[in-house]
């Protein structure tokens, strides 16, 4: 039996309190693909990518308990990693990119450094993901008007900078990273030289239209 899925990719940028944010959203078409859920950044039967990141900058953030991975050897096959694994060993991977120069559409960026992971703004994200899922919509603002500014400082964090990466439909680590990757402004949200920090959730329902709902949280304590 085939079902009609459609993978969706959003990327959010904030910078400054306060200050202007953009979205961009960029949509495709593609044949339909049997037994693929959905996830809000990628590829899905009858497949609609879209992509939005936020980036803000703002003077106030609070550095939360973080760890460091390390991204020189790595067995770990991301394309087998799925939502209900442990996503911190994404940091690795997420690394491995920043650590290369990479060009996003038509812009190339530099290696820039790694970033650690945060509980903190993983909480954040687990939160929309949470959210998206529960209630069934994708989007970077919440159904109570929250964005990933407030959802961040929600949880006690103090930033100067802070950026969001979402995606539904997409089954594994890999997939959800590619998706982003091939994402001009997703792509440049991983590749941002002023984030330190970051978290990714992911929450399945198999009762939403996309499944499972991708979000990734980068930011800069103040």
């Amino acid at each position: 039996m085939k079902y009609w899925l459609a993978s969706l990719l959003c990327m959010f940028m904030i910078t400054g309190c306060g200050g202007s944010s953009s979205s961009s959203t960029t949509e495709s078409t593609s044949d339909d693909i049997e037994n693929t859920t959905t996830s809000s950044s990628e590829e899905v039967s009858a497949e609609v990518d879209q992509s939005s990141n936020e980036s803000t900058s703002d003077e106030t953030s609070v550095n939360d308990s973080t760890t460091t991975t390390d991204t020189t050897t790595t067995s770990v096959d991301y394309s087998l990693m799925t939502c209900e694994d442990d996503l911190s060993d994404v940091l690795a991977l997420i690394n491995q990119l920043r650590i290369e120069s990479q060009t996003c559409g038509e812009t190339s960026y530099p290696a820039v450094a790694e970033v650690t992971w945060s509980s903190t703004l993983t909480l954040a994200a687990t939160e929309h993901s949470n959210n998206m899922a529960n209630y069934n919509f994708f989007d970077h603002t919440g159904l109570d008007g929250s964005t990933v500014g407030t959802r961040v400082t929600a949880q006690g964090y103090t930033w100067s900078r802070v950026s969001e990466n979402i995606a539904a439909g997409q089954t594994s680590a890999q997939e959800v990273v590619d998706g982003w990757m091939s994402s001009e402004g997703h792509c440049a949200n991983i590749m941002n030289a002023d984030v330190t920090e970051m978290g990714l959730a992911c929450q399945v329902n198999s009762d939403s239209d996309y499944q499972r709902y991708w979000t990734q949280v980068f930011a800069k304590p103040r």
